[in-house]
Protein backbone atom coordinates (compact mmCIF):
# COMPACT_ATOMS: atom_id res chain seq x y z
CA UNK A 1 0.00 0.00 0.00
CA UNK A 2 2.51 2.59 -1.25
CA UNK A 3 -0.13 5.31 -1.33
CA UNK A 4 -2.38 5.82 1.70
CA UNK A 5 -5.22 8.22 0.85
CA UNK A 6 -6.76 10.71 3.22
CA UNK A 7 -9.99 8.71 3.15
CA UNK A 8 -8.33 5.80 4.94
CA UNK A 9 -6.94 8.04 7.68
CA UNK A 10 -10.38 9.60 8.11
CA UNK A 11 -12.09 6.20 8.28
CA UNK A 12 -9.61 4.72 10.76
CA UNK A 13 -9.84 7.74 13.03
CA UNK A 14 -13.63 7.84 12.92
CA UNK A 15 -14.04 4.12 13.60
CA UNK A 16 -11.36 3.61 16.23
CA UNK A 17 -11.13 7.05 17.85
CA UNK A 18 -14.63 8.55 17.63
CA UNK A 19 -13.71 11.13 20.28
CA UNK A 20 -11.48 12.79 17.66
CA UNK A 21 -13.62 12.13 14.59
CA UNK A 22 -14.73 15.78 14.41
CA UNK A 23 -11.21 17.19 14.29
CA UNK A 24 -9.96 18.46 10.91
CA UNK A 25 -7.61 16.07 9.12
CA UNK A 26 -5.07 17.08 6.46
CA UNK A 27 -2.19 15.40 4.69
CA UNK A 28 1.34 16.41 5.69
CA UNK A 29 4.26 16.50 3.28
CA UNK A 30 7.35 15.46 5.22
CA UNK A 31 10.79 14.05 4.47
CA UNK A 32 9.70 10.70 5.93
CA UNK A 33 9.68 7.74 3.57
CA UNK A 34 7.95 4.88 5.40
CA UNK A 35 4.71 6.40 6.68
CA UNK A 36 1.96 8.59 5.35
CA UNK A 37 1.29 11.26 7.95
CA UNK A 38 -1.74 13.44 8.58
CA UNK A 39 -2.33 16.33 10.98
CA UNK A 40 -5.31 15.66 13.22
CA UNK A 41 -6.50 18.96 14.63
CA UNK A 42 -3.74 21.17 16.04
CA UNK A 43 -2.26 18.66 18.44
CA UNK A 44 -1.97 15.20 16.90
CA UNK A 45 -0.33 13.31 14.03
CA UNK A 46 -1.83 10.21 12.40
CA UNK A 47 0.92 7.87 11.17
CA UNK A 48 0.02 5.12 8.70
CA UNK A 49 2.74 2.66 7.61
CA UNK A 50 3.03 2.13 3.85
CA UNK A 51 4.09 -1.53 4.12
CA UNK A 52 4.92 -4.34 6.51
CA UNK A 53 8.49 -3.19 7.14
CA UNK A 54 7.27 0.27 8.12
CA UNK A 55 4.66 -1.35 10.37
CA UNK A 56 7.40 -3.29 12.18
CA UNK A 57 9.25 -0.03 12.81
CA UNK A 58 6.11 1.64 14.13
CA UNK A 59 5.39 -1.26 16.49
CA UNK A 60 8.90 -0.74 17.84
CA UNK A 61 8.18 2.95 18.37
CA UNK A 62 4.92 2.23 20.18
CA UNK A 63 6.82 -0.05 22.57
CA UNK A 64 9.93 2.07 23.10
CA UNK A 65 8.91 5.74 23.13
CA UNK A 66 7.28 5.40 26.57
CA UNK A 67 10.43 3.68 27.87
CA UNK A 68 12.88 6.24 26.49
CA UNK A 69 10.99 9.53 26.66
CA UNK A 70 12.08 10.49 30.18
CA UNK A 71 15.68 9.45 29.52
CA UNK A 72 16.20 11.63 26.45
CA UNK A 73 17.17 15.32 26.67
CA UNK A 74 14.71 16.40 23.94
CA UNK A 75 10.99 16.19 23.20
CA UNK A 76 9.73 12.95 21.67
CA UNK A 77 6.37 11.90 20.18
CA UNK A 78 3.88 10.77 22.79
CA UNK A 79 1.84 7.83 21.54
CA UNK A 80 -1.76 8.64 22.42
CA UNK A 81 -3.39 5.83 20.48
CA UNK A 82 -2.13 2.53 19.07
CA UNK A 83 -4.34 1.59 16.15
CA UNK A 84 -5.15 -1.90 14.91
CA UNK A 85 -5.63 -3.20 11.34
CA UNK A 86 -9.10 -3.16 9.87
CA UNK A 87 -10.98 -6.40 9.44
CA UNK A 88 -12.22 -7.02 5.91
CA UNK A 89 -15.83 -7.71 6.78
CA UNK A 90 -17.23 -6.75 3.40
CA UNK A 91 -18.84 -3.64 4.83
CA UNK A 92 -16.19 -1.38 3.30
CA UNK A 93 -17.59 -1.86 -0.17
CA UNK A 94 -14.91 -1.33 -2.81
CA UNK A 95 -12.51 0.23 -0.29
CA UNK A 96 -9.68 -2.07 0.79
CA UNK A 97 -9.26 -2.73 4.50
CA UNK A 98 -6.15 -1.12 5.96
CA UNK A 99 -3.92 -4.08 6.96
CA UNK A 100 -1.35 -2.55 9.33
CA UNK A 101 -1.07 -1.31 12.87
CA UNK A 102 -0.98 2.48 13.00
CA UNK A 103 -0.71 5.22 15.61
CA UNK A 104 -1.69 8.70 16.68
CA UNK A 105 1.06 10.68 18.37
CA UNK A 106 1.24 14.12 19.86
CA UNK A 107 2.79 16.77 17.59
CA UNK A 108 6.35 17.87 18.42
CA UNK A 109 6.31 21.56 17.37
CA UNK A 110 9.02 22.70 14.98
CA UNK A 111 10.50 21.70 11.62
CA UNK A 112 12.93 18.97 10.73
CA UNK A 113 16.55 20.05 10.54
CA UNK A 114 17.05 19.27 6.83
CA UNK A 115 16.65 22.81 5.48
CA UNK A 116 19.03 24.28 8.04
CA UNK A 117 21.66 21.65 7.28
CA UNK A 118 21.40 22.04 3.50
CA UNK A 119 21.38 25.86 3.67
CA UNK A 120 24.40 25.98 5.98
CA UNK A 121 22.39 27.71 8.71
CA UNK A 122 23.60 28.28 12.23
CA UNK A 123 23.82 25.18 14.36
CA UNK A 124 24.90 26.63 17.70
CA UNK A 125 24.36 24.08 20.43
CA UNK A 126 23.63 21.23 18.03
CA UNK A 127 26.79 19.20 18.84
CA UNK A 128 25.91 19.36 22.52
CA UNK A 129 22.32 18.22 21.95
CA UNK A 130 23.30 15.41 19.59
CA UNK A 131 25.95 14.21 22.03
CA UNK A 132 23.43 14.28 24.86
CA UNK A 133 21.00 12.15 22.81
CA UNK A 134 23.69 9.60 21.95
CA UNK A 135 24.99 9.41 25.52
CA UNK A 136 21.46 9.08 26.91
CA UNK A 137 20.81 6.09 24.65
CA UNK A 138 24.13 4.53 25.61
CA UNK A 139 23.29 4.96 29.29
CA UNK A 140 20.32 2.57 29.02
CA UNK A 141 21.36 -0.56 30.90
CA UNK A 142 20.90 -3.37 28.41
CA UNK A 143 21.91 -5.81 31.13
CA UNK A 144 18.63 -5.06 32.88
CA UNK A 145 16.66 -6.07 29.79
CA UNK A 146 16.36 -9.71 28.66
CA UNK A 147 18.35 -10.15 25.44
CA UNK A 148 15.23 -11.48 23.75
CA UNK A 149 13.57 -8.09 24.39
CA UNK A 150 16.37 -5.98 22.92
CA UNK A 151 15.27 -3.99 19.87
CA UNK A 152 16.56 -5.45 16.62
CA UNK A 153 17.07 -3.93 13.20
CA UNK A 154 19.14 -4.00 10.05
CA UNK A 155 21.83 -1.76 11.54
CA UNK A 156 24.15 -2.02 14.50
CA UNK A 157 26.31 -4.86 13.23
CA UNK A 158 29.92 -5.12 12.07
CA UNK A 159 31.12 -2.74 9.36
CA UNK A 160 32.12 -5.64 7.12
CA UNK A 161 28.56 -7.00 7.29
CA UNK A 162 27.19 -3.60 6.33
CA UNK A 163 29.53 -3.35 3.34
CA UNK A 164 28.72 -6.90 2.28
CA UNK A 165 25.02 -6.06 2.24
CA UNK A 166 25.72 -2.98 0.14
CA UNK A 167 27.91 -5.00 -2.20
CA UNK A 168 24.92 -7.20 -2.97
CA UNK A 169 23.35 -4.12 -4.57
CA UNK A 170 26.51 -2.94 -6.29
CA UNK A 171 24.66 -0.41 -8.40
CA UNK A 172 23.83 1.47 -5.20
CA UNK A 173 27.49 2.45 -5.03
CA UNK A 174 27.72 3.20 -8.74
CA UNK A 175 25.16 5.98 -8.92
CA UNK A 176 25.54 9.67 -9.76
CA UNK A 177 28.22 10.14 -7.09
CA UNK A 178 31.64 8.58 -7.58
CA UNK A 179 32.25 6.06 -4.78
CA UNK A 180 35.96 5.73 -5.53
CA UNK A 181 37.17 8.51 -3.16
CA UNK A 182 35.54 6.68 -0.25
CA UNK A 183 37.59 3.52 -0.83
CA UNK A 184 40.63 4.57 1.26
CA UNK A 185 38.29 5.74 4.03
CA UNK A 186 36.47 2.40 4.05
CA UNK A 187 39.72 0.38 3.87
CA UNK A 188 41.13 2.33 6.82
CA UNK A 189 37.98 1.61 8.83
CA UNK A 190 38.08 -2.11 8.02
CA UNK A 191 41.66 -2.25 9.35
CA UNK A 192 40.54 -1.43 12.89
CA UNK A 193 38.11 -2.94 15.38
CA UNK A 194 36.17 -0.79 17.88
CA UNK A 195 34.89 -2.01 21.24
CA UNK A 196 32.11 -4.51 20.42
CA UNK A 197 30.16 -3.96 23.66
CA UNK A 198 26.57 -3.44 22.47
CA UNK A 199 24.75 -0.21 23.26
CA UNK A 200 21.27 1.07 22.44
CA UNK A 201 21.27 2.88 19.09
CA UNK A 202 18.84 5.18 17.32
CA UNK A 203 20.80 4.25 14.15
CA UNK A 204 19.25 6.96 11.95
CA UNK A 205 20.29 10.32 13.39
CA UNK A 206 19.83 12.25 10.16
CA UNK A 207 18.38 15.77 9.79
CA UNK A 208 14.89 14.55 8.95
CA UNK A 209 14.61 12.87 12.34
CA UNK A 210 15.64 15.94 14.31
CA UNK A 211 13.12 18.65 15.18
CA UNK A 212 14.47 22.20 15.23
CA UNK A 213 12.79 25.20 16.78
CA UNK A 214 14.21 28.73 17.11
CA UNK A 215 17.59 27.49 15.92
CA UNK A 216 17.89 24.66 18.42
CA UNK A 217 17.40 20.90 18.20
CA UNK A 218 14.46 20.28 20.51
CA UNK A 219 13.00 16.96 19.38
CA UNK A 220 13.81 13.47 18.14
CA UNK A 221 11.63 11.39 15.82
CA UNK A 222 11.42 7.88 14.38
CA UNK A 223 12.56 4.86 16.37
CA UNK A 224 11.97 2.57 13.42
CA UNK A 225 15.68 1.71 13.21
CA UNK A 226 16.17 1.42 17.00
CA UNK A 227 18.56 -1.44 17.65
CA UNK A 228 21.62 -2.52 19.61
CA UNK A 229 25.21 -2.87 18.48
CA UNK A 230 28.45 -1.01 17.88
CA UNK A 231 28.44 2.52 19.30
CA UNK A 232 29.97 3.81 16.05
CA UNK A 233 26.60 3.64 14.31
CA UNK A 234 25.33 6.65 16.25
CA UNK A 235 28.39 8.75 15.33
CA UNK A 236 26.98 9.32 11.83
CA UNK A 237 25.33 12.70 12.62
CA UNK A 238 28.86 14.10 12.86
CA UNK A 239 28.86 14.01 9.04
CA UNK A 240 25.14 13.99 8.23
CA UNK A 241 24.25 16.99 10.40
CA UNK A 242 27.31 18.93 11.56
CA UNK A 243 30.14 20.89 9.95
CA UNK A 244 33.82 20.40 10.75
CA UNK A 245 33.83 22.54 13.88
CA UNK A 246 30.65 20.96 15.17
CA UNK A 247 32.03 17.52 14.38
CA UNK A 248 35.11 18.13 16.51
CA UNK A 249 32.96 19.32 19.40
CA UNK A 250 30.60 16.34 19.10
CA UNK A 251 33.50 13.88 19.04
CA UNK A 252 35.00 15.34 22.19
CA UNK A 253 31.67 15.19 24.01
CA UNK A 254 30.97 11.54 23.16
CA UNK A 255 34.65 10.66 23.69
CA UNK A 256 34.92 8.70 20.44
CA UNK A 257 38.20 6.81 20.02
CA UNK A 258 39.99 6.63 16.68
CA UNK A 259 38.63 3.19 15.75
CA UNK A 260 34.99 4.07 16.43
CA UNK A 261 35.41 7.39 14.63
CA UNK A 262 36.78 5.63 11.53
CA UNK A 263 33.79 3.30 11.51
CA UNK A 264 31.30 6.12 12.03
CA UNK A 265 32.82 8.02 9.12
CA UNK A 266 32.58 4.95 6.88
CA UNK A 267 28.97 4.34 7.91
CA UNK A 268 28.07 7.98 7.21
CA UNK A 269 29.77 8.03 3.81
CA UNK A 270 28.28 4.78 2.53
CA UNK A 271 24.83 5.69 3.85
CA UNK A 272 25.15 9.01 2.04
CA UNK A 273 26.00 7.29 -1.23
CA UNK A 274 23.06 4.94 -0.90
CA UNK A 275 20.65 7.79 -0.05
CA UNK A 276 21.83 9.90 -2.99
CA UNK A 277 21.56 6.97 -5.43
CA UNK A 278 18.11 5.87 -4.25
CA UNK A 279 16.41 9.23 -3.71
CA UNK A 280 17.75 11.31 -6.63
CA UNK A 281 15.30 9.85 -9.19
CA UNK A 282 12.55 10.27 -6.61
CA UNK A 283 13.37 13.98 -6.16
CA UNK A 284 13.46 13.51 -2.40
CA UNK A 285 15.25 15.72 0.13
CA UNK A 286 17.38 12.78 1.25
CA UNK A 287 19.27 12.90 -2.07
CA UNK A 288 21.09 16.22 -1.44
CA UNK A 289 21.48 15.35 2.23
CA UNK A 290 23.18 12.11 1.21
CA UNK A 291 25.50 13.97 -1.15
CA UNK A 292 26.37 16.40 1.63
CA UNK A 293 27.15 13.51 4.00
CA UNK A 294 29.58 12.08 1.45
CA UNK A 295 31.31 15.46 1.07
CA UNK A 296 31.61 15.85 4.84
CA UNK A 297 32.95 12.30 5.23
CA UNK A 298 35.62 12.98 2.62
CA UNK A 299 36.45 16.27 4.31
CA UNK A 300 37.33 14.42 7.52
Amino acid sequence: MASVPLSIARRLTANQCPQWAGLPLRRLHTSGTEHRTFALGEEFIVRLPRDGDAEAGLVKEIAWWPRLGDALPVEVPEVVYSGVPEEDTGRLGEAAAYPYRWAITRWVPGADAAATVLDGGRTDGWPETLAAIVLALRSIDLGAIPVTHWPRGGRGGHLSDRLRALDETRDALAGPLDATPLTPLIDAALAVEPDPTPVLLHADLIPGNLVAREGRIVGLLDLGTLTTGYAAWDLTPAWWVLDRAGRDRFRALVDADDDSWAWGRAFAGTQGLLAHWYYTPRHHALAPLGARAVREALAG
